[in-house]
């Protein structure tokens, strides 16, 4: 079976980058809005995204390709909207999360899409661990948006937020969990 061609998988990669800047964005104006503790939590979050953004930068990069830079438009504009909302009417934690939840939702989204391509294995492998980390992410919004504490949310026994590495399947999974685990993997803070 041939592999996706580099073009596609360069704009895939870039698709990727402007959502998880797009998320990061929502991630950081929220927690501007929450402060303390719910508002660490959500930098953290953000500053995974930037990882991520690393990591796909690099593999644009590789491709010979020029990486994306910046959120959309639209969560630019989404941004300056809801700014002025929580001026106007007050800030509400539950609309914060929601935000988050819903750019999260739309940057796991996209990493599914790019999923569906026939990627190279470290590409994939890569991605997929992304992605987990970014489903358990928007578990963890949904239920401090429906009011439940932070606490509970990190107390599972693999608490949202943590990506499980899975078994390697092969060689090339062996080899590239061996370089996530080294880079930090899911415990890198």
């Amino acid at each position: 079976m041939s592999k996706t061609n580099p073009n596609t998988v360069r704009r895939a990669l870039n698709h990727l980058a402007v959502a998880c800047h797009d998320e990061a964005f929502a991630l950081d104006s929220a927690a501007l809005q929450f402060g303390g503790e719910r508002g660490a939590r959500l930098r953290q979050q953000s500053s995974r995204r930037g990882v991520f953004l690393g990591d796909l930068r690099s593999g644009v990069e590789a491709l010979a390709g020029v990486p994306a830079h910046g959120p959309s438009y639209r969560a630019k504009i989404t941004g300056a909207l809801r700014s002025v909302e929580a001026l106007v009417l007050g800030a509400h934690q539950g609309k914060g999360y929601i935000s988050c939840a819903r750019a999260t939702a739309r940057t796991a989204r996209a990493y599914a899409r790019a999923l569906t391509l026939d990627l190279p294995d470290d590409v994939r492998f890569g991605l997929v661990r992304q992605q987990a980390e970014i489903d358990a992410d928007w578990q963890e919004l949904r239920w401090l948006r429906w009011g439940g504490s932070l606490n509970d949310a990190q107390s599972s026994a693999v608490a949202p937020g943590r990506a499980v590495s899975p078994a390697p399947a092969g060689p090339a999974d062996r080899r590239a969990l061996d370089v996530w685990e080294q880079d930090g993997g899911a415990t890198c803070e």
